[in-house]
């Protein structure tokens, strides 16, 4: 009987978005990603592991069953949130940190362990200069990355998180410049997985590969892989096994899953950001004046629904408003009344014909708002719903007004004390009253 290997499962997926595998994802990246992994696991045992973007962290937690130790080296902060309270082991850790610029000191680990990253980004050689000072003497470094003549051929679309996609030559070139010893084994996922090395001698099995409904082909090895999976260290390496997974379950590999599907549509939802986006940026101008003829027009509004409360409030708006009514009617008769006696001191003299046509206009301009606030109350009592503030705005200027009109009506009576003074008085003090009104039309004037 074979070892049963525990695959880690977190208690919750993180959601899946195409920049990584998560357990939210299933199917051939899922199949191609855990074989790698467990091959992985075969060099780790009893050594202090590095696992450079651990990502969900399912891998680093599959390799700490047997490792001595496994740090994993995540870049993003939420990735590394995740898997530190989902995976947790003694011999595991997980920290946040660039795989150009590790947080870690030199000579700390036998082995790194780094799949499908270094395609994520151009500086790729500082990448290995990083991890040669993080691995111990002899260390070992376990790396895949896919083969872009096979993964990203020329009429498929690019995948849009890597930035430097290498070909099997460039990848092997790469890796012999900072380390003496290689060993390449190349990977196809089928149903399953297949991976064995490179060069596995005279015993390499025969490869058929079904090309569509009329046609086999034959092969000696593996034909167009998509991944090469290297073993990279400056001491010898031992002779790569070849590697076979096979996946039980339903993959539905002739038509795509529910998995594929849910890809699908999680790149289109980014699309369709990046074109709204870019739609934003085109507009920002046209948006910024509509936003500005729209606070005008707002403004407008806002001057003309004075006096306006909300339609819910009906019975305090009442409360409120017609006191303030009734004293504004009250004024108006006063201010009528006042109007009368100051016409009556014009006729007296030409003096105080002036100063009761200056006491006329402001009593039309009051006649006038009174108007405005009985018509703004009519609009009041038809409105359904209009602010609150809108309604003390108007409470505070009918107090004003009211305030405004008091003013005056103390004046008209000053004017009709003046002239009861001049029916009473004789003819020398006749011209007294009008002395007052005078300098009182000055003061004003000035």
């Amino acid at each position: 009987m074979g070892e049963i290997i525990l695959r880690p499962v977190p208690p919750v997926a993180m959601p899946f978005t195409g920049e990584r595998l998560t357990s939210d994802y299933g199917g051939q990246t899922q199949i191609e990603h855990l074989h790698r992994y467990l091959i992985a696991r075969e060099w780790c045992r009893g050594k202090d592991v590095l696992d450079v973007a651990s990502g969900e962290g399912y891998g680093a937690a599959l390799m700490a069953q047997v490792a001595r130790s496994v740090t994993g080296v995540e870049i993003a902060p939420d990735a590394v949130a995740h898997a530190t309270g989902a995976y947790a082991a003694s011999n595991l850790r997980f920290v946040t940190g660039d795989a150009r610029d590790l947080p870690l000191p030199a000579a700390l680990f036998d082995v790194v362990v780094s799949f499908e990253t270094i395609e994520h980004f151009a500086e790729q050689a500082v990448f290995l200069d990083e991890v040669r000072r993080v691995l111990r003497p002899g260390g070992l470094l376990i790396v895949s990355t896919p083969d872009r003549d096979n993964y990203s051929p020329a009429e498929t679309p690019a995948n849009p998180y890597h930035v430097q996609e290498l070909t099997g030559s460039e990848f092997r070139g790469l890796l012999l410049s900072r380390f003496a010893e290689l060993e390449l084994a190349v990977q196809r996922p089928i149903f399953g997985s297949v991976l064995w090395p490179e060069h596995a001698g005279a015993a390499v099995p025969v490869c058929f590969e079904r090309r569509g409904v009329d046609h086999f082909e034959r092969s000696d090895g593996l034909s167009r892989p998509q991944y090469w999976v290297a073993f990279a260290s400056d001491s010898p390496i031992a002779p790569l096994p070849s590697s076979v997974y096979i996946d039980t379950g339903r993959l539905g590999m002739l038509s795509p899953p529910e998995y594929e599907e849910r890809l699908r549509a999680a790149q289109a939802q980014e699309n369709h950001a990046v074109g709204v986006a870019e739609q934003s940026r085109s507009r920002e101008e046209v948006l910024r004046h509509q936003t500005e003829v729209t606070l005008a027009r707002l403004q407008a509004e806002l001057l003309q629904a004075q006096g306006v409360a909300e339609a819910h409030g009906e019975h305090e708006r009442a409360a409120s408003i017609d006191p303030i009514r009734a004293e504004l009617a009250a004024a108006h008769v006063e201010l009528a009344m006042a109007r009368g006696e100051a016409r009556g001191l014009v006729i007296a003299n030409e003096m105080t014909e002036r100063a009761c046509l200056a006491l006329h206009a402001e009593l039309t301009a009051a006649g006038r708002r009174l108007t405005e606030l009985e018509a703004a109350r009519d609009r009041m009592e038809q409105s359904d719903a209009v602010r609150r503030v809108d309604f003390d705005r108007a409470e505070a200027d009918a107090r004003a007004l009211l305030s405004e009109l008091k003013k005056t009506q103390a004046r008209a009576a000053r004017a009709e004390a003046g002239e009861s003074a001049i029916v009473a008085s004789s003819s020398w003090r006749i011209t007294a009253p009008l002395r007052s009104v005078a300098r009182r039309l000055r003061r004003r004037q000035s």
